[in-house]
């Protein structure tokens, strides 16, 4: 019995290693970022089952050749060293137990990650600072600089007994030295980052703070350099916790998914404590932990122009806030308090710049202590914080780079905002859409609402003479208002629908706190031609030719087809051009990759067999060489009109009718095109996925068909046995295919599967469908 026992300890735990080195190995390669080390070799954070004692976790990591170095702050986790260099002591008392029986307690196994600072030190910057007005800070001064009943630990390199910091720090620890005091800031990160939340403001030297005033700084130094691990870190945010810190700054992360401190962090977030981290610094959209994590707040960086910083990751992002951008001058660097250390050890004081994440981070962790001074609850302060962003002032409004917006601080403190939140910033709705604006903190009766009004640039703000639309004061009956939000359709004001193409709205208020105005506004398409989510069988009447530009998101805009989009539409399609000359199977089924080469659904309209290029979807547009304009005008094949695809949609999408009213479709609106002699699909021997390439409906039966110098209609091809003339579309999951007779009409946006019985690879085989318009 006890040999059985011991094999089945050992096959467990060799169950339990191939399922943990698999997972690590895909944690490291395939979230990694190059240059960057994501755990400690040989360490592992383990998780023991409930109640086990320390001797039965080290007898257990003795079976796999490890010590365990530390116990960790959540319960039943150790942090443990893979080599048998365990303390004399612990070795004896294992060695004498070595061939009993023992109760494998470890049933979790993780990483050691490691964490990396988030700022790019830069010691030419010495400049106003533009990052306080850039979040308003002003403003927000005058509302309140900070009470010392807050506190925010800097879980950093320590923070230096700065001058400007005099009387703004409380106890802290230093885990990297293991003392009481954590002011070694050897690089000066903690120091920096410290005082872009509490320097003291007011007193005629250095720089003021978001917290410029009585807001207390715990120092936690966690950082003895460039790196640290999950333990030590573990360790620093849980005695920040126990000690009474309210928000946390975290400027530093990696990029493994650490489990183990993210329980940690759940339990500190549920605790009331506010957690803010930066979001990294290597340009990429790979999640960064903690920043990550729901329950922390990620900030990503802008520069002094309201830009994303070139170096920002993107991605998860909660929020934006001033991380500095040295790629517009040494001026456009964060300046705060600064630490010099010599190689005496000895400490200068003085002030200089930094970029990163790491710099914008503290300017939302000061933000939330501002809150937390003027009394909004803990639980509101993340929404205070993201629903006040603003918009950049120049550029697009993109959220894998802003979140909800750039910081505020006085739009948060005055808890005045009002959002559009329908129709969203460039989005597209039907002809009769819902309008629903989000609002916080203000008086009702003073919101006006301005549609498709005059004098519209790019700061969209109308006349000044220009009267609002709606005004609630006197159109309370036909709005619906909630405690969170205004409501109404066009309808309830306008008669008839609302036409297609662009449309404009601007909203407007005044905070119930401060007198403040605040406002916010969009623009939007209206469409005529709605596809609900699901599984279609779709087709784009336009003729696309500039094919690396023109993508299915500019004419189904609410749809994302982007690889790392989140739900992702997709498109799939039929090729049934044979795979080569000797081998008639069809190419087959193939998915749209944006922005890849190689893609024969949407970029490549041709296939190479044997050097002789094949359309394997689309027709033709006929155009005039401009080179030689007493040149024959000439055919282009085009992509995708007349092309059959499989859309899966995971939300509703409108078509962009603007499509159809420009010089890019539709096809039969283009110069130069014989609508007389149609448009012409090449199809092959089998199934083939076809469309109607026009925006209006054209009768199945006018359709021709040409096979070795000869045309037919629809009918006669069937009886010659080149086609069937029924066809077949998709009615969704609950209706299935449908038939279509010759006696129906082909809808424009949809595609159908037409089996065809002829039509090869060489010239003189090809089988021609030429759609009539």
């Amino acid at each position: 019995m006890e040999r059985c026992a011991c094999w089945s300890v050992r096959h467990t735990f060799y169950v339990l290693m191939v399922f943990a080195c698999t997972w690590l190995t895909v944690s490291a390669w395939a979230i990694g970022v190059p240059g960057k080390q994501v755990y400690v070799p040989n360490e592992y954070i383990v998780h023991a089952r409930a109640g086990s004692s320390l001797e039965a976790v080290e007898e257990s990591a003795q079976r796999i050749g490890a010590t365990v170095v530390k116990a960790l702050p959540l319960e039943d986790y150790y942090l443990i060293r893979m080599g048998r260099s365990a303390a004399p002591a612990t070795g004896v008392r294992l060695a004498a137990t070595a061939y009993r029986p023992v109760r494998w307690v470890i049933d979790g196994i993780q990483p050691n990650y490691v964490y990396h600072l988030c700022a790019v030190p830069n010691d030419e910057y010495w400049l106003k600072q533009w990052d306080m007005r850039l979040i308003d800070m002003p403003a927000a001064w005058d509302l309140t600089k900070g009470a010392a009943k807050v506190t925010v630990a800097v879980i950093d390199t320590g923070v230096a007994n700065h001058p400007d910091l005099s009387g703004r720090l409380v106890a802290g620890y230093d885990f990297i030295d293991n003392d009481n005091d954590p002011s070694n800031d050897l690089v000066g990160h903690g120091t920096h980052v410290a005082g872009t939340i509490g320097a003291q403001g007011g007193n005629s030297i250095g720089i003021a703070g978001v917290c410029w005033n009585g807001v207390k700084i715990m120092p936690v130094r966690v950082f003895g350099g460039e790196g640290s691990t999950t333990d030590i870190i573990m360790q620093g945010e849980d005695w920040a916790f126990k000690n009474g810190a309210h928000v946390f700054n975290m400027s530093y992360g990696g990029y493994g998914d650490d489990p183990v401190r993210h329980q940690a962090l759940q339990v500190i977030a549920n605790a009331g404590v506010i957690l803010c981290a930066a979001a990294g610094n290597d340009a990429v959209d790979i999640p960064h932990y903690p920043s990550a994590y729901p329950e922390v707040i990620s900030v990503s960086a802008v520069g002094p122009y309201d830009a994303p910083a070139f170096y920002t990751n993107y991605g998860k992002i909660d929020i934006a806030a001033p991380g500095g951008d040295s790629s517009l001058g040494s001026d456009a660097l964060v300046w705060s308090t600064l630490v010099e250390v010599d190689d005496s050890g000895k400490q200068t004081m003085t002030y200089g710049g930094m970029q990163g994440t790491s710099m914008a981070c503290p300017h939302v962790a000061g933000a939330a202590a501002l809150l937390l001074s003027y009394g909004v609850p803990a639980e509101e302060v993340k929404n205070r914080l993201l629903s006040s962003a603003r918009r950049p002032k120049s550029g697009s409004m993109d959220p894998l780079y802003y979140g909800a917006g750039i910081l505020d601080v006085q739009a948060a403190l005055a808890n005045a905002t009002l959002k559009i939140a329908q129709p969203r910033k460039g989005s597209t709705v039907g002809t009769d859409p819902e309008f629903k604006i989000t609002k916080q903190g203000v008086n009702v009766d003073t919101i006006k609402i301005y549609i498709d009004y005059a004098d519209f640039d790019e700061d969209g703000v109308p006349d000044s003479g220009e009267e609002p639309a709606i005004e609630l004061v006197r159109d309370k009956p036909r709005v619906t208002i909630t405690d969170t939000s205004i409501s109404f359709r066009w309808s309830d004001f306008f008669e008839g629908k609302m036409t297609s193409g662009q449309h404009n709205i601007y909203v407007i208020g005044t905070a119930i706190a401060g007198g403040a105005d605040v406002s916010d506004w969009a623009v939007f398409s209206v469409a005529k031609t709605k596809v609900p989510k699901g599984i279609h069988m779709f087709s784009f009447p336009y003729a696309l030719t500039n094919r690396s530009v023109e993508t299915p998101s500019l004419i189904l805009p609410e749809a994302e087809f982007g690889v790392n989009a989140i739900p992702r539409a997709t498109l799939i399609r039929w090729i049934a051009a044979p795979r080569s000359a000797t081998d008639p199977t069809p190419v087959g089924y193939e998915i749209y990759t944006p922005n890849s080469s190689a893609d024969r659904v949407w970029i490549s309209p041709f296939y190479s067999i044997g050097g002789t290029s094949l359309p394997i979807g689309g027709g033709y547009a006929v155009y005039q060489n401009p080179l030689d304009p007493l040149q024959p005008l000439q055919k282009t094949f085009t992509f995708p009109a007349g092309t059959g695809f499989w859309l899966i949609l995971p939300v509703d999408a409108w078509v962009d009718d603007s499509w159809a009213n420009s010089s890019r479709g539709p096809l039969e609106g283009l110069a130069g095109f014989d609508g007389s002699k149609g448009f012409d699909i090449r199809l092959y021997a089998g199934w083939n996925m076809i469309g109607n390439p026009y925006t209006h409906a054209v009768p199945w039966r006018a359709c021709l068909f040409t096979y070795k110098g000869q045309t037919k209609s629809l009918l006669d091809a069937e009886a010659a046995g080149w086609v069937r003339s029924a066809i077949y579309g998709y009615g969704g999951a609950t209706v299935g295919y449908q038939r279509v007779s010759d006696r129906d009409m082909l809808e424009p946006y949809k595609g159908y599967w037409l089996l065809a019985q002829v039509g090869g690879v060489n010239s003189s085989d090809s089988l021609i469908l030429t759609i009539l318009p």
